[in-house]
């Protein structure tokens, strides 16, 4: 029984960070991806687009909205199909690692980051124009975007689980377990 248990909590463990991660990392890494590729299958068919922009919107707008965008589908998606619980608490995590940033860190890149980007207000350097890329300050896309993300993969993950059918279940339980219709 003990066993059992100790498996189950793993699994938990695992399922969690799994969400941890996509909705943080996976979320950052595709969206540059899409990024890239939109802008390479406009250029293809003769609707030319600066790479500048693609970087303006994907690092330097401090609401960051296509990693909402993003994160709010995946959690959608996934809410819908696998239902797991611990999907709604993934922002937990990095909303712990922003409230210490906003509250001791002034700046989490202080080798790297300009004199003219050093903001004194807090909330202005972690959610505003205070801390921008172009001047090699990279707290908001180090802290800031993976809470926005998770915060959305999560809102997106609630919504999910409420608007999936109750007897819908995941592609491998639906394998393994004999139909009773």
């Amino acid at each position: 029984m003990n066993a059992i248990l100790a498996k189950s909590r793993l699994k938990s463990v695992l399922i969690f960070l799994m969400h941890q991660l996509i909705s943080t990392l996976g979320v950052l890494v595709f969206a540059s991806f899409l990024g890239t590729t939109v802008f390479e299958i406009l250029g293809q068919v003769g609707l030319p687009i600066q790479m500048r922009f693609v970087h303006w919107i994907l690092t330097e707008t401090p609401y960051f909205p296509v990693q909402i965008g993003l994160g709010f589908f995946w959690g959608w998606l996934f809410g819908r199909r696998f239902r797991h619980k611990s999907m709604v608490w993934v922002w937990l995590v990095p909303g712990l690692l922003l409230s210490y940033a906003v509250l001791a860190v002034r700046t989490i890149t202080p080798d790297l980051t300009s004199v003219l980007a050093q903001s004194a207000n807090p909330l202005s350097h972690y959610f505003g124009w205070g801390c921008q890329p172009k001047y090699r300050c990279l707290d908001q896309i180090l802290v800031t975007m993976p809470f926005y993300s998770a915060i959305a993969y999560s809102i997106g993950g609630w919504l999910g689980r409420r608007m999936a059918k109750p007897n819908q279940s995941t592609r491998l339980e639906s394998s393994v377990l004999p139909q009773t219709d």
